[in-house]
C-alpha cells in the first residue's frame, strides 16, 4: 500500500461495531485510517492504521492531534462515524479540509436550533420550544397540548426522550431530558402520529444524492425506542418523492451544503414532516449494512471519497440489488444475563447476514428506556418483505438470552 506519507489519511471518529464497516471500506479504498474512540476495546481500533483512544466528543483533543499529525499521516479528510458532526467540523476547519462550517454542524446537532430554522423557513415539522424550567415547560405545554414529546436537546439514540400523556408526568420527563442535554435544557414538542422513516442523503456542489428511505418500527412507548427498520421503504414512489423534497429543503434550511446527512421523518395525515436531521450518516446498521445488502448503494464509500477529495466509485451511487433487508433488535427480559446461546446456529440460517450480541453472562440489561439499551440485533435479507421478516423471526426465535431479575436499586446504580 506504500508509505504512510504517500497515502491519503482519513480520520474516522468512532470505532465501535457500527463504525467497523466504515473503517474497513476506507482501508479497502487505499486510505490510511486514524480511528478514534474512548473505549480501548473498541473493535474498529484494531483495524485502523493508527488507533487513537480519545472521546469522539473531545473537540480540543481531536483538533490538537490533527494539527500535530497532519503531515505525518497525510490527513486529508475527516468523517463523523457517530454522533459527532461538531467534532468533525472543528477538525476540518482547523486543517482547511472539506467539510461543513462549525455553526452548521452545531445547528444539525441541536434540536432547538434545527426547529428555529425550520419554523422560520416554513419547513413542515412539529412545533416545539426549548425550555429550562418547569414553569416554562408548562407554558409550552399549553401550546402543544397533550400528548406531547419531551426531548433532550442534543443527544442521540432517543436518550432523554419520551411521550407524556398527562401533565403530572411533565416534571419527571423534563428532569430526564435536561440530564441528557449538555445545554441543561429540554425540548417540548408537538406530538404527531404517523409512520416514521429514515432518509439517507449526501450533498456536494448543490447536488443532493439519494441513498434510500427505510421504514422505522417502534415500541416501548412512552419511550420512543426503535425496534428495527425495513430497507427499502414500502411507501409508494410518489410519497417517497415528497419525503425527499421535504428533506432536501430541511437540509438547505440548516445550511448543509457538503457531505452526508440523514433525516428522521414522519408521514402524518397532513403529509410528511421532518423530525430531526443530523449532518452525518445513519446509525442503527442502516448505512453500514442494510442499504448495501438491499440495494447495492454504498453511502459510506461515497462519504469517504468525498471527505478526502477522491472520486467516488460509480457503484456507490448505483442501485444494483432489488431485495429487502430488515434489521431488528431482540429484547430479552431485563435483568442479569445468565446465559447466551444459539448465536452461531442463528448465523447459519440462510438469509441471515449478521447477528450482533452486545452482552455476555454477568452483564445487566436495564429496563428499556432508549435505543442505546438494545442488546441484540439480527440482520436478514430476502427477495421481499415477507421473506426477510420470516428469516428474521426464525433467527430471533432461535437465539436465547437468559436473564434473572435484579434489585431495582442495583439496576439504578448501574
Amino acid at each position: 500500500m506504500g508509505n504512510i506519507a504517500e497515502r491519503k489519511g482519513i480520520m474516522i471518529l468512532g470505532a465501535g461495531i457500527m463504525q467497523v464497516p466504515l473503517i474497513r471500506k476506507a482501508n479497502d479504498m487505499g486510505l490510511f485510517v486514524i480511528a478514534s474512540d474512548k473505549n480501548p476495546g473498541a473493535p474498529g481500533l484494531k483495524l485502523a492504521g493508527h488507533p487513537l483512544i480519545l472521546d469522539i466528543k473531545d473537540i480540543k483533543g481531536h483538533v490538537a492531534f490533527a494539527l500535530a499529525n497532519r503531515e505525518r499521516f497525510n490527513i486529508s479528510g475527516v468523517v463523523a462515524g457517530a454522533d459527532c458532526a461538531v467534532t468533525a467540523a472543528f477538525v476540518s476547519e482547523a486543517l482547511g479540509l472539506p467539510g461543513i462550517p462549525v455553526d452548521v454542524a452545531e445547528r444539525s446537532n441541536n434540536k432547538w436550533l434545527m426547529k428555529q430554522r425550520w419554523l422560520r423557513d416554513n419547513v413542515a415539522t412539529p412545533w416545539a420550544e426549548e425550555v429550562s424550567s418547569l414553569t416554562e415547560a408548562r407554558k409550552a405545554l399549553r401550546k402543544t397540548g397533550l400528548p406531547c414529546m419531551v426531548k433532550a436537546i442534543d443527544n442521540a439514540a432517543s436518550r432523554g426522550s419520551r411521550r407524556i400523556d398527562f401533565e403530572h408526568e411533565l416534571e419527571e420527563a423534563l428532569i430526564d431530558a435536561k440530564n441528557h442535554s449538555t445545554t441543561k435544557t429540554a425540548l417540548i414538542e408537538e406530538y404527531v402520529e404517523g409512520v416514521e422513516q429514515s432518509v439517507e442523503m449526501m450533498v456536494n456542489d448543490g447536488v443532493h444524492h439519494r441513498f434510500g428511505i427505510v421504514d422505522r418500527h417502534f415500541g416501548f412507548m412512552p419511550f420512543p425506542i426503535e425496534v428495527g427498520h425495513t430497507n427499502p421503504s414500502g411507501l409508494d414512489l410518489a410519497t417517497q418523492e415528497r419525503i425527499y423534497r421535504l428533506v432536501i429543503g430541511a437540509a438547505e434550511s440548516l445550511g448543509i451544503g457538503f457531505g452526508p446527512y440523514k433525516a428522521d421523518t414522519i408521514l402524518t395525515k397532513k403529509g410528511p414532516m421532518v423530525l430531526e436531521l443530523p449532518a452525518r450518516m445513519s446509525g442503527g446498521f442502516h448505512s453500514q449494512y442494510t442499504t448495501p445488502l438491499a440495494t447495492g448503494l454504498e453511502p459510506q464509500k461515497a462519504a469517504i471519497a468525498l471527505a478526502v477529495g477522491m472520486e467516488a466509485p460509480e457503484e456507490a451511487f448505483t442501485e444494483s440489488r432489488s431485495g429487502v433487508t430488515v434489521c431488528k433488535a431482540v429484547f430479552p427480559e431485563p435483568g442479569m444475563v445468565k446465559a447466551v446461546s444459539n448465536i452461531d446456529r442463528a448465523r447459519m440460517i440462510r438469509g441471515v447476514n449478521e447477528v450482533f450480541v452486545l452482552v455476555r453472562p454477568g452483564d445487566v440489561i436495564p429496563r428499556y428506556r432508549n435505543c442505546a439499551d438494545r442488546v441484540c440485533y439480527i440482520i436478514a435479507s430476502g427477495q421481499c418483505r415477507a421473506e426477510a421478516e420470516t428469516i428474521w423471526r426464525k433467527a430471533a426465535s432461535m437465539i436465547k438470552i437468559e436473564t434473572q431479575p435484579v434489585l431495582e436499586e442495583y439496576e439504578t446504580a448501574l
